[in-house]
């Protein structure tokens, strides 16, 4: 396994300023194709939120996640997955979310949504 250090510098620049216009009036600029997820977790019990590429189909929000291996938070979705929260083009959603991955694709990130506020 490569170094996750050139994503540990992002998640502390990029995503940074991604997340602070993705919650600002400014969120158009960006929130055609990215938004912000948020999740559990498993091992520490914490909440973390990140931007992710998306595509809203209504019901369902779907987040591609490309290079899995290099990256861990999808994996707390695995299995049964958890439930979610998502800032989605200015719109506040919950849902339950569910991680898979087949040998040699990205991980898919299925969010069913349950309530829109």
């Amino acid at each position: 396994m490569e170094s996750r250090a050139p994503f540990r510098i992002m998640n502390r620049t990029v995503n940074r300023g991604l997340k602070a216009i993705l919650r600002s009036r400014a969120h158009r600029l960006a929130s055609g194709r990215v938004a912000l997820i948020t999740y559990t977790c498993r091992r520490s019990g914490r909440d973390y939120t990140i931007p992710v590429f998306y595509r809203d189909k209504g019901d369902e929000v779907s987040i591609a996640v490309g290079w899995p291996e290099r990256k861990v938070w999808w994996r707390n979705l695995t299995g049964e997955g958890e439930a979610v929260r998502l800032l989605v083009a200015g719109e506040e959603l919950r849902g339950h979310a569910v991680a898979k991955r087949e040998p040699g694709h990205d991980a898919l990130v299925r969010v069913r949504v349950e309530s829109r506020a």
